[in-house]
C-alpha cells in the first residue's frame, strides 16, 4: 500500500534541498549581480588579503589571514543577514542573547554588553564585590602617577565616565538589573579616596540628579548626550576651580540647544541597525563667540595614540595649560573645557587589556609642561574585571624618571 504521506514529504525534501543550494548560491550571486541591499556594521575588521604570489612566504601570509577570519567577514550577504537578526532580536522579540554584543533593553534601549573580554552587563550584575587585590594595584598606580606629577609641580585630576547601563539600569532587562546596592564604580571610587590623595571625580551623580529633568544618554549609543556631557562638565569644574580660581566656569543660559534629525547611534551600526533604529541627535551651542580654537599638532607620535592628538588655545595666559588623556567620553566635554585652558592638548589613548593599565606618557608631560593633567576615563575601562587578575604598569619612561 502506498504512504499517501510520502509525496508531501518529498515536496519538503526537494523544498528544503532548494532553500540550502539557494543560501550557499546566494552570496557567489551577490558578487557578480549586487542584488543584495548595502548595510553598514560597525565591528573589527581582519588584514587586508595579501594576494599570493611565486614566493612562499605570500602563501603564508595568505593562509594565515583566511585562517584568522578573513572568510567570515567578507562574504556576500553577511551584514544583511547581521541585520535580519538583529532586527528580529530587538524590534520584533524585544529581545537579544547573553552573548551579544549589544543587548537590547527596555523601550528598544541599547546597551554595549561585552567589550573585548569584559562581560559588562554580567559583571555589573553581581553581586560580587570587586577583588581588592586588582582594586589595590589600580589605586597604587594612580597615586604613583599623582606623585610623579606633584614632584613636578603638576596638578593631577582623575574623571570617570559611567557606563550608560550604571545611569539607566531600569531601561536594562530584568534579568541583568544591578542585584547589590552599591555598585562596583561607587565601590572603586570609595576606596581610591579612602586609600590614596588621588582627586577623583566620579560624574555618575551629576547625571543621575539630571535625568531627572532631561535623557543624558542616546538610546542608540553607548554615549553620553550634550545634556549629560554639560552636567558632567559642571561636575569637573567645581574641582579645577579650587585649583585655578581664575578659571570661570560656564553656565547652561550660554548655550542653545540644536538638534539633528534622525541619526543612528554607535550601538544600532554595531547591530547593522543604522537604517531603522535612530535618534535625535543634540548640540549646545555657545551663544557667545567660542574662545577656544583648534590648531595642528606637531608633536612626537606614539603606537599608544589611538589617533592624532588635539590641541586647543584660547590665548588667554592667565588661564592653566592642561595635557589630557582620554578617551571617546572626552570628544562631548571638549568644547566646554577647552574654554578653560589657554593651551590644551588631548590625547586619545588605546585602553588598557585585562594584564596591563593605560599607558602614561611622560615624556609627552615633560615636553608640554602643562598645569594639570586630566585622566579620563569610562568605567568599564578603569574597573578591574571580576575575573583573573590585573597586572597595572607605569610607563617604562615614568619608571626611569621616578
Amino acid at each position: 500500500m502506498q504512504n499517501v504521506s510520502s509525496g508531501p514529504r518529498r515536496a519538503i525534501y526537494a523544498l528544503s534541498a532548494l532553500v540550502f543550494l539557494a543560501m550557499i548560491v546566494a552570496p557567489t550571486a551577490d558578487r557578480l549581480l549586487h542584488f543584495a541591499p548595502k548595510t553598514l556594521v560597525a565591528e573589527v575588521s581582519t588584514s587586508r588579503l595579501v594576494a599570493p604570489t611565486l614566493d612562499p612566504d605570500s602563501w603564508v601570509r595568505w593562509f594565515a589571514t583566511v585562517r584568522r577570519g578573513y572568510l567570515d567577514r567578507h562574504y556576500n550577504l553577511r551584514t544583511v543577514l547581521i541585520a535580519w537578526n538583529s532586527f528580529l532580536d530587538t524590534i520584533v522579540l524585544a529581545s537579544t542573547s547573553a552573548n551579544s554584543q549589544v543587548m537590547a533593553g527596555k523601550d528598544h534601549w541599547l546597551f554595549l554588553a561585552q567589550d573585548g573580554s569584559r562581560n559588562i552587563l554580567e559583571d555589573a550584575r553581581s553581586s560580587d564585590p570587586l577583588p581588592e587585590t586588582s582594586v589595590d594595584a589600580v589605586a597604587r598606580e594612580l597615586e604613583r602617577r599623582r606623585e610623579w606629577l606633584t614632584e613636578r609641580g603638576i596638578r593631577y585630576l582623575v574623571v570617570v565616565a559611567p557606563n550608560k547601563n550604571t545611569v539607566y539600569p531600569e531601561k536594562l532587562p530584568d534579568s541583568l538589573r544591578p542585584a547589590a546596592p552599591e555598585g562596583h564604580l561607587a565601590q572603586f571610587v570609595r576606596y581610591i579616596k579612602d586609600y590614596t590623595k588621588v582627586d577623583i571625580v566620579d560624574v555618575t551623580p551629576a547625571l543621575e540628579e539630571q535625568k531627572k529633568r532631561e535623557q543624558v544618554f542616546y538610546v542608540t549609543d553607548s554615549h553620553w548626550n550634550a545634556h549629560g556631557a554639560f552636567a558632567a562638565y559642571r561636575e569637573i569644574m567645581r574641582q579645577i576651580v579650587k585649583y585655578f580660581p581664575q578659571v570661570k566656569p560656564l553656565t547652561r543660559e550660554q548655550f542653545q540647544v540644536e538638534q539633528f534629525n534622525w541619526l543612528p547611534g554607535d550601538l544600532a551600526n554595531m547591530m547593522g541597525l543604522s537604517d531603522h533604529l535612530k535618534e535625535d541627535r543634540i548640540m549646545f551651542v555657545n551663544k557667545e563667540w567660542y574662545k577656544a580654537r583648534g590648531v595642528s599638532y606637531h608633536g612626537p607620535g606614539d603606537p599608544h595614540f589611538f589617533e592624532e592628538p588635539q590641541r586647543s588655545v584660547t590665548g588667554n595666559p592667565e588661564l592653566p595649560s592642561a595635557l589630557v588623556f582620554h578617551d571617546s567620553f572626552w570628544w562631548e566635554l571638549l568644547p566646554f573645557l577647552a574654554e578653560s585652558f589657554d593651551k590644551g592638548l588631548y590625547v586619545w589613548l588605546r585602553p588598557q587589556t585585562d594584564l596591563e593599565f593605560r599607558y602614561f606618557d611622560t615624556d609627552l608631560i615633560e615636553k608640554e609642561k602643562p598645569d594639570i593633567v586630566i585622566d579620563e576615563y569610562t568605567e568599564r575601562y578603569i574597573l578591574p574585571p571580576l575575573r583573573g587578575r590585573f597586572h597595572p604598569k607605569i610607563a617604562q619612561s615614568a619608571a626611569s624618571g621616578g
